[in-house]
């Protein structure tokens, strides 16, 4: 051979060298998003796609948004942990769900993430976190009503909510149960829709298993509570604790509803209940405790119209009280919280107490719970002031793909099954609903 060929073969002979080498290190390189990481949720599908039905959504929510006049719509959804922009989606069942959200005159949800620019400040493990801007995104679903005592919205500590009411009040977008101080969250959000005279304001508060939200400094960032009170019985000769709302707290929530419903048409209170641990050694948490019924039922007997509960991530029953509706829980809505950009979608599978363990599943197949995963969005239909209907409108959530955490209608089958579990839920409180095909219709 030649000394052409070679320095031709050990050309050849350095190009493979050079590709193994440059081969092995990018096995060992942490991919540039953990999106592209084969074993995430993302990547990886563990349930069977499920079929896509051809279904005429625009005639169904063409027929459903049909109004008489003076009507006026106020549309309810449970907790929003969102950071991924969704109102550009064109699918019917996913536009169509916020198109009723976007022609209702109020919709409300619990905002239970942070809008700041401020990454550093964050507390806990759970990046529940959108930039300022976001607030446009947000506003672009329709929501226009948002209850922000909750255990998230102090992530990022007093500056980041500062940040994220500034962020509401940019995009004029009401809240309540959040403020500068303790008495602006005591404070009602108030709403005048155009062209309805009927005025609607919101409060909001929290109920935690411990007192750890309760403000420090009332002339600073502050959260609405309702805190726990524990007290010691003695039963069948032992001593048990028994705990239920703290009566000073419901007192002066109470205050707050009688206040507010003389300077409003039409009351909503919100009550983000956390009662029990989320940790599903506990199992599905769908009951709410008797002793916290009585915050729920306290409130309207002050005044409120509408109380709505959320926290416990799972849906729980109708109740209607002296002809008023309480939702026990309205589960989940938008459900981003395994964003990969914000926490590494598969790390949270191994450190949530929320996430189902089972031992013959791999940490990289184990999905949230089904209950978790399905919700309802409530429609109300008011009329001077007055309630004329309340919808039903199932709702499922993906739980793996690239749009993990994102709503849609739900198809045939499964709106069949959700509607079937919130009559099952509701029936204790000898609640009727009726199902209406895709969607269903409280009696009251």
């Amino acid at each position: 051979m030649n000394s052409t060929g070679w320095s031709h073969r050990r050309f050849l002979m350095g190009m493979a060298i050079l590709t193994l080498l440059v081969v092995s290190a990018a096995a060992q390189t942490v991919p540039s998003s953990i999106k592209d990481d084969p074993r995430s949720v993302y990547q990886r599908r563990i349930h069977p796609k499920e079929l896509v039905e051809r279904l005429d959504w625009t005639g169904r929510i063409n027929e459903l948004l049909k109004a008489e006049p003076g009507d006026m719509i106020v549309t309810a959804v449970g907790d929003m942990i969102f950071n991924q922009p969704i109102s550009h989606l064109v699918d019917p069942d996913r536009a169509g769900l916020l198109q009723i959200m976007q022609e209702a005159d109020i919709a409300y949800g619990n905002m239970e993430f942070s809008m700041n620019d401020r990454a550093d400040l964050q507390r806990p493990f759970y990046n529940f976190r959108a930039p300022r801007d976001f607030r446009w995104e947000l506003a672009r679903t329709g929501i226009n009503m948002v209850s922000l005592a909750n255990n998230h919205a102090l992530d990022f500590g007093p500056e980041g909510l500062k940040e994220s009411l500034l962020a509401l009040d940019h995009s004029n977008i009401t809240y309540a149960g959040a403020g500068n101080t303790l008495a602006e969250a005591r404070k009602p959000g108030r709403m005048q829709v155009a062209g309805h005279k009927t005025s609607i304001a919101l409060l909001s508060y929290m109920r935690y298993w411990t007192a750890k939200y309760r403000t420090k400094d009332p002339n600073g960032p502050s959260l609405a509570t309702i805190d726990p009170a524990v007290i010691l019985i003695a039963k069948d000769g032992k001593v048990e604790k028994v705990e239920g709302p703290l009566e000073s707290d419901v007192m002066a929530m109470e205050d707050d509803v009688i206040l507010a419903k003389r300077r409003s048409d039409v009351l909503l209170v919100s009550l983000h209940n956390h009662d029990v641990t989320h940790h599903r050694a506990y199992g599905i948490q769908d009951a709410t405790p008797p002793n916290d019924e009585i915050m729920f039922r306290r409130a309207v007997d002050a005044g409120a119209d509408f109380v709505i509960g959320t926290g416990p991530h799972v849906l729980r029953g109708i109740e209607i009280y002296k002809g008023k509706p309480i939702f026990y829980s309205l589960g989940d809505f938008i459900y981003q919280y395994r964003t990969p950009d914000r926490i590494p979608v598969d790390l949270i599978h191994q450190r949530d107490i929320e996430m189902p363990w089972s031992a013959d599943v791999s940490v990289w197949d184990r999905r949230d719970s089904r209950e978790v995963m399905e919700t309802v969005m409530v429609r109300m239909t008011l009329n001077q002031g007055k309630l004329k209907r309340i919808q039903l409108l199932p709702v499922t959530i993906d739980d793996e793909g690239p749009l993990y955490g994102v709503p849609r209608l739900a198809g045939s089958k499964r709106s069949g099954e959700i509607i079937a579990l919130m009559q099952k839920l509701s029936k204790p409180f000898g609640t009727k609903i009726v199902s209406r095909g895709w969607y269903a219709e409280v009696e009251f």
